[in-house]
């Protein structure tokens, strides 16, 4: 569902209206994300059966006109499809750079019961073929099939590189992913950390404006976080236990 504002005076109470409700499916919603690029308003929504949908609007101000402008499976090719798959968790990071020179791009990574689907893939539009690709993989061979819990893209403020960072069941991980594709489209990564998670699952991850500090919670109660030295050597800058 959606909402906005309604115009009041002052001294009243701010006012909700509901513009628009997204129906038809049974499943359950897991996390849903706006994001923005030069020409329009997205929303990416991940539900519990592994399908994603990308909605559009190309007016902010009418909440009420969203089109659906794809419906995917997070695998590395547009050819593959799996059946309905059960998923548990979902998480969604839009890239936060809004720019007329880079396409909208966002990174999804799923815990389900089909590991095909869990490994974390940055997805971006084609604006020529009007379609979302997967450009690149945040995972080890090995590692594919984990079931991630969390995902979090950082702002870049003159990084000739994106920064990203990964939580699964085994580490918490710090990854680099070039700016420009190779021959084939695709967008290179490097895994540049590995950190231990939060005595078993990492609830939630957040990078500051800067793009420098990355804060992590966990079923350990506690608050990490993270930085970079001058060398790029990652550690842990500081822990934030919780009060009785």
């Amino acid at each position: 569902m959606f909402f906005s504002t309604l115009s009041t005076l002052d001294s009243e109470p701010v006012q909700w209206k509901q513009c628009k409700t997204f129906g038809g499916s049974m499943d359950q919603v897991l996390d849903a994300q706006f994001g923005n690029s030069h020409s329009s308003l997205k929303l990416t929504v991940a539900y519990s059966n592994g399908i994603v949908k990308v909605y559009e609007i190309l007016d902010p101000m009418d909440l009420k006109n969203w089109q659906l402008q794809a419906e995917l499976q997070n695998v590395t090719d547009s050819v593959t499809k799996f059946g309905k798959a059960s998923c548990l968790s979902a998480s969604i990071s839009w890239n936060p750079q809004r720019s007329d020179t880079f396409p909208a791009s966002f990174l999804l990574g799923l815990n389900s019961d089909t590991p095909q689907l869990n490994s974390p893939k940055v997805w971006e539009f084609d604006q020529d073929h009007q379609r979302w690709l997967p450009v690149a993989e945040l995972a080890d061979h090995d590692d594919k099939g984990d079931q991630v819990y969390a995902v979090a893209w950082a702002p870049n403020i003159g990084r000739p590189y994106e920064l990203m960072s990964v939580a699964t069941l085994k580490s918490i991980s710090i990854w680099q992913m070039a700016s420009d594709p190779d021959i084939d489209g695709r967008l290179s990564v490097e895994k540049v950390a590995t950190f231990p998670c939060h005595n078993n699952q990492v609830w939630q991850m957040e990078w500051d404006m800067s793009g420098m500090t990355l804060a992590t919670t966990g079923s350990d109660g506690r608050v990490k976080l993270w930085q970079s030295n001058l060398n790029g050597v990652w550690h842990e800058q500081a822990i934030i236990e919780p009060t009785t």
